[in-house]
């Protein structure tokens, strides 16, 4: 099946522009984690026929399943050469890994991490791209033995797949290719999303827009005939002598029909003649002089709010000190402390200590986003959260703690 029975090449080049962009952020998430620059880039997009799929160049081969789970529905399967996967697991837990290694469960968590960072940085921007919100389900590794096996079990329903293939470099450590291969409806789905997301809003924009009024050249003037009581003529009130009394059973607001009839209807200005000035005397001004005081409880003139400083309590300052006390705290003003901040703590045996080595994890008694102990001397005196300033760690001290509550802390 070719590119153009399913997908123009406007198409293509629109699922690969995503997926490039999306794949840009995946690999800032990488260069994060692996504390390398990672590159991602080069995007070779392919639609083909399930049963002509290979992996040759890949092999031996490592798979990755992502699943969209909201916003787009799909899953999306990175295939990675071995050889790299065991570089890039070298270069995250910062220990030698043997070329023959296999994939265990320690192994496996790590690349399922990397990979749900990548592809959840990818979800977000595809995000954004899309207008929608993306998000994925936990990455797993998927076997990929046998090859067929893997089709029938991923791709079973489906004759043709759609291939993105990457270029991946990490600087100074490797240089290699890997493959996303989803299937054609995840890739249509995105496709349509993209190109018809900005007319689907101007859409809405349209409907949303109120219609131009249609009433305004139909505000006819004829209800005043009939209009309340206030409307009605005085009983002293008589139409001038020009006035044809029969002029006023016609509707004032009648236009003629075209131009000939408009000059043919001499009389149509005097037909105005009915509604002298007099019929607008029911309308004065004391008429609506009730009006104005009945919004006094919104409207009233609200009494003056009187606004006076804060009258701060006096703590006491050096200048109550006597000038005795003042120079004995001066002197002592300039004498280093050491700070210290402590993330955690934990108890460990002697032989597990020994047991340590590069890459070793140690759990600590804090959980992800606690706050820190800020130590003075060996003295706890406050907390805080752990911000960056300049590329260097800082603490944002949110609590100072009294004394007798930081000595039961320690």
């Amino acid at each position: 099946m070719s590119d153009e029975a399913i997908f123009s090449s406007l198409e293509i080049d629109t699922i690969g522009e995503i997926m490039n962009i999306s794949m840009g952020s995946a690999a800032t998430a990488a260069s994060t984690l692996l504390d390398n620059k990672v590159n991602i880039t080069t995007p070779i997009v392919k639609q083909v026929a399930t049963a002509d799929f290979e992996i040759t160049q890949f092999t031996p081969a490592i798979a990755v399943d992502i699943r969209y789970v909201e916003g787009i529905s799909g899953s999306n399967i990175l295939i990675l050469r071995k050889e790299d996967v065991r570089t890039i697991l070298s270069q995250m837990m910062m220990t030698e890994i043997d070329e023959d290694f296999a994939i265990d469960e320690m192994a496996e968590s790590a690349i399922c991490e990397l990979m749900n960072q990548m592809m959840g940085s990818s979800a977000t921007v595809l995000s954004c791209f899309l207008g929608r919100t993306i998000n994925i389900s936990t990455p797993q590794t998927v076997p990929i033995d046998k090859l067929d096996e893997f089709k029938e079990e991923h791709f079973s329903g489906s004759d043709s797949i759609m291939t993105i293939e990457f270029t991946i470099t990490i600087k100074d450590i490797m240089e290699s290719r890997f493959v996303s291969v989803m299937d054609v409806n995840l890739a249509k789905e995105i496709i349509d999303v993209s190109l018809n997301f900005d007319s689907a809003t101007m859409e809405e924009e349209i409907v949303a827009e109120p219609s131009p009024p249609q009433a305004m050249p139909q505000a006819p003037v004829a209800p005043t005939m009939d209009a309340p009581p206030p409307m009605q003529q005085p009983p002293a009130a008589t139409p001038p002598p020009m006035a044809d009394p029969g002029l006023a059973q016609q509707p004032p607001m009648m236009q003629p029909p075209d131009m000939a009839a408009q000059q043919a209807y001499g009389a149509y200005p005097q037909q105005q003649a009915p509604y002298p000035p007099q019929q607008y005397a029911p309308y004065p001004p004391q008429q609506y002089a009730p009006y104005p005081p009945q919004y006094p409880p919104q409207y009233a003139a609200q009494s003056p709010i009187t606004v006076k400083d804060y009258d701060y309590n006096d703590f006491g300052g050096s200048s109550q000190l006597t000038p005795e006390q003042a120079g004995n705290i001066d002197l002592v003003m300039d004498v280093p402390v050491v700070v210290t901040v402590e993330l955690g703590r934990t108890k460990r045996k002697i032989k597990e200590i020994l047991e340590f080595g590069q890459g070793t994890i140690v759990e600590l008694d804090k959980q992800a986003g606690s706050q820190v102990d800020v130590i003075v001397n060996g003295q706890l005196i406050a907390k805080g959260d752990v911000v960056v300033v300049d590329d260097n760690f800082s603490i944002r001290v949110t609590e100072i703690l009294k004394t007798r509550d930081s000595l039961t802390m320690l």
